[in-house]
């Protein structure tokens, strides 16, 4: 035993020197950034561990495993963002069914930032929240007490443990953490009959005290913590490069100028005769009936199927308006069309007062789709009376039917 404490005591003086010299190499190498920054913080945890034990001595977690409680503390020195090194200390309870049996447990241990490695550029939010693998080895010294024989026994074993922890930096100077590990014993003699308990499953839940606050090492990012490479002064020679410069892009300045000039008067007649041409063919060319596409279809067919007058009035009802506008909306998107609209009635009353409102209602919706912005120019509206009914002027459905205003597009 007093062999192990010898070497954990040798091991830690020679790590601690380590550590002073290559802080000191980094203070010098990097004296920007790391200047001033507090490198200690101390760790309280507690939670359960779980040794294995088989009846098979062999190294799985058997039927007489059991769950007992851990507590300890830690005190580490962290480099820089990505590593550190610490002492951790840990008092374990085990079988409590059977043993009164403890164990205190003294490591050595480094401390890997993978957040820093895998997510570097992260942002300062997503900083608070970090990833560490942990592994250590050092010295189990275990107590055992068996009630009914009555004897104490004590021995040491070698250990070794490697784990991982998740901390949240839950302000400057404090750190909660949750992590796992599993710490691995060259001893049978933590379980009765020296049945398993070479392994143990630990599960800690930790407080840690950042020393210095935002000054210490693990709360700076190492896009901060890195070296600031120093640029030389070259802006004298910039200076007679840009003079330079200026002078030859000032002479290609006035020859590209001089082109651009000859460029867009060629650009300006090119697209006078363009303009010319397309004018002269739109102009003479002649306008052909437009078969609308069905989502086009849908909006004239609902316009004029909800179409409604006041009775024997020219006067829109204003249920018809929603739809109308739709149908407005289509033809503003179209300049190339032109309409036609055609006012049709029943048979009923005089004949001269029906096409008279056949063609007051064609008028009506030209003056409607106009007022909603389409040019009035591009709409001709007419009415035919009862002309080419729809459908049997016998009933009062077909009647119905026949009282309508259809529409007839042309496009050139």
């Amino acid at each position: 035993m007093k062999k192990f404490f010898g070497f954990f005591v040798a091991s830690a003086v020679a790590c601690n020197a380590y550590a002073q010299e290559e802080a000191t190499a980094e203070t010098v190498a990097d004296s920007a950034s790391s200047k001033g920054l507090v490198h200690w913080s101390a760790e309280v945890h507690g939670g359960i561990n779980l040794i294995s034990a088989s009846r098979s001595n062999d190294r799985s977690w058997g039927p007489n495993s059991d769950i007992n409680p851990q507590f300890g503390a830690q005190v580490e020195y962290t480099f820089n963002p990505l590593w550190g090194l610490g002492i951790d200390y840990t008092r374990m309870y085990n079988n409590q069914k059977v043993y009164d049996n403890y164990q205190n447990q003294f490591s050595l241990f480094a401390s890997v930032n993978a957040s820093n490695i895998l997510a570097k550029y992260r942002s300062a939010a997503w900083q608070k929240f970090n990833a560490y693998v942990n592994g250590g080895m050092g010295v189990s010294y275990a107590v055992a007490n068996d009630e009914k024989p009555n004897y104490t026994d004590k021995w040491t074993s070698p250990l070794l443990w490697g784990g991982v922890k998740f901390e949240y930096n839950v302000c400057k100077w404090i750190a909660v953490g949750l992590g796992g590990e599993v710490r691995a014993h060259t001893s049978n003699n933590f379980h009765p009959a020296n049945d398993g308990g070479k392994f143990q499953a630990v599960a800690n839940l930790g407080v840690r005290c950042n020393f210095g606050g935002e000054r210490n090492v693990r709360n700076v990012a190492l896009v901060d913590y890195e070296p600031k490479v120093e640029v030389p002064d070259i802006t004298p020679l910039l200076d007679e490069q840009k003079r330079q410069a200026a002078e030859m892009t000032s002479r290609l300045e006035e020859q590209i100028n001089n082109q651009n000039a000859k460029i867009a008067k060629l650009e300006k007649d090119i697209k006078a005769v363009e303009d010319s041409l397309k004018k002269h063919i739109k102009d003479t060319k002649p306008a052909v009936r437009y078969t609308p596409t069905k989502e086009e279809d849908e909006i004239i067919k609902t316009a004029f199927a909800q179409l409604e007058f006041e009775t024997n009035k020219a006067i829109i009802k204003q249920a018809s308006y929603s739809s109308l506008d739709a149908l407005a909306t289509l033809l503003k998107s179209h300049e190339d069309w032109s309409v036609i609209l055609k006012g049709y009635t029943d048979n009923s009353g005089q004949a001269a007062k029906n096409l008279q409102l056949s063609k007051d209602r064609a008028a009506s919706v030209k003056a409607y789709l106009v007022n909603k912005g389409v040019p009035a120019s591009k709409i001709q509206s007419f009415g035919y009376g009862s002309a080419n009914p729809v459908a049997s002027n016998a009933t009062l459905a077909g009647r119905a039917k026949n009282r309508r205003v259809e529409i007839e597009l042309y496009s050139k």
